[in-house]
């Protein structure tokens, strides 16, 4: 057995205080660096000190990541440690960015041999205070369609308006206004207004027509608002939980006009709670059940979002869906990656849920799926949307047919589990 191992060491300075404290952000920033090194995280502790400061570990199954913060001196150190084959360096800027670090000391010191020694100690200024990008051996990582980055790049060559740009923790937020207003996170298109209508009411509103009530509902994910606008359409909707990572995306829908006029200005409604933190980490303070659960979460393009499609994720939503409620979860395309629309609904059937499935056309993005998640079994008869939805059919049957080449990919579906997670390995594998 192979002892030799690597050992990075960091001073940061200069760095966010309000970063440093907030274990939120440094938990998933932790854990970001430690799965796009390859890592397994095996247990997660964060400990928030009065009045400030944090210090929190990564247990992984190669040895540890760990970090100690003094807001108050705007300091922080990191001991990232593997006796395994991946080499922890090359998140070294990441989680360096993902403080605010404008100056930091970096030591590199080799752990498994009889005579240690210090092989690296420098010091490294002009960092940008903006967290990275994902990133993985240096360059930057296609996290889904390259069509979206090509759109985007020619977009970007003729006139236009950037009505909002800001790289958070998580991701490069740009919102664009040419001849319509987009939003792309990472490079990747999340809605233009041509036709967002299309995705959004196909997304709500035929879960809407089993739901038993529609006083309480949650929306994880979605923090552009777009289907909290849909949602408070109904009357009878008394109380909205959104739930998504990203306070840059929930600080543009709320107070970017032209994004807030597209969403009707849903994040002010009074009826909306905004939690800006992880779903995960939301579902396990077991709030009481919801009647309507909808998940809108990105694609899973990458190990972290992956995670949000598996067998573990669902059977924790289930603590948090009444008895009689209904769920309903965007499933990516069934036209360009099928055995990842289907491995979503065999996944969530793993789960103990009953589901239906259906797609619709939006031509931003082609053909696009869901997965309609319930305790017992549901059929759907002859549903027509409950309000005017003018992008819907009248008979919401019809988003149940698929074409034969679609549902032969039925097939190879799988289930995505924490332990067997290849969910984005596969997307990739499909847009090839």
């Amino acid at each position: 057995m192979n002892i030799e191992g690597k050992h990075i060491i960091i001073d940061a300075f200069e760095c966010d205080p309000a970063r440093l404290n907030h274990i939120v952000h440094l938990e998933q920033l932790l854990a970001k660096a430690a799965q796009e090194a390859g890592m397994t995280v095996l247990y997660s502790y964060f400990h928030p000190f009065q009045p400030q400061g944090i210090t929190g570990m990564l247990v992984l199954s190669t040895s540890h990541l760990s970090v100690h913060t003094w807001p108050e001196e705007r300091y922080a150190s990191f001991d990232f440690y593997t006796c395994g084959e991946h080499d922890p360096t090359d998140q070294v800027e990441c989680l360096l960015k993902g403080i605010g670090a404008k100056r930091a000391v970096i030591y590199a010191v080799p752990r498994g041999r009889a005579t240690p020694q210090l092989i690296c100690g420098k010091e490294v200024n002009s960092f940008d205070p903006r967290p990275a990008l994902h990133t993985q051996h240096g360059s930057a990582i296609a996290r889904g369609d390259k069509w979206d980055q090509i759109g985007l790049k020619e977009l970007l060559r003729h006139p236009h308006t950037s009505l909002f740009q800001e790289k958070s923790a998580f991701q490069h937020i740009h919102l664009i206004e040419a001849t319509d207003v987009r939003m792309y996170l990472d490079e990747q298109l999340q809605f233009s207004s041509l036709d967002e209508r299309i995705y959004h009411e196909a997304l709500v509103h035929p879960i809407f027509t089993f739901a038993p009530n529609r006083e309480r509902v949650l929306i994880l994910g979605g923090g552009d608002g777009l289907a909290l606008r849909e949602v408070l359409k109904y009357d009878d909707v008394k109380h909205v939980d959104l739930v998504d990572l990203d306070p840059f995306v929930l600080h543009a829908a709320k107070h970017v006009k032209r994004l807030a006029d597209l969403n009707q200005y849903s994040l002010h409604d009074r009826r909306v709670t905004i939690h800006p933190q992880n779903a995960v980490d939301f579902l396990a303070s077991r709030p009481a059940p919801y009647p309507i659960i909808i998940i809108d979460f990105p694609d899973p393009t990458d190990p972290t979002t992956s995670d949000l499609y598996t067998t573990e994720f669902y059977t924790l939503l289930r603590d948090s869906l009444a008895e009689e409620g209904v769920f309903v979860c965007q499933s990516s395309s069934p036209e360009d990656t099928p055995i990842v629309f289907w491995s979503i609904g065999k996944t969530i059937e793993s789960a103990g849920f009953q589901i239906l499935s259906y797609h619709t056309i939006v031509p931003s993005f082609g053909d696009w799926g869901f997965h309609i998640g319930a305790n017992a079994s549901i059929s759907w008869k002859h549903q027509r949307p409950p309000i005017s939805c003018p992008t819907l059919p009248a008979d919401l049957k019809t988003l149940l047919e698929f074409p034969p080449n679609i549902l032969e990919k039925k097939k190879m579906a799988f289930v995505n589990s924490k332990q067997h997670s290849i969910l984005h390995h596969v997307f990739h594998q499909e847009y090839a």
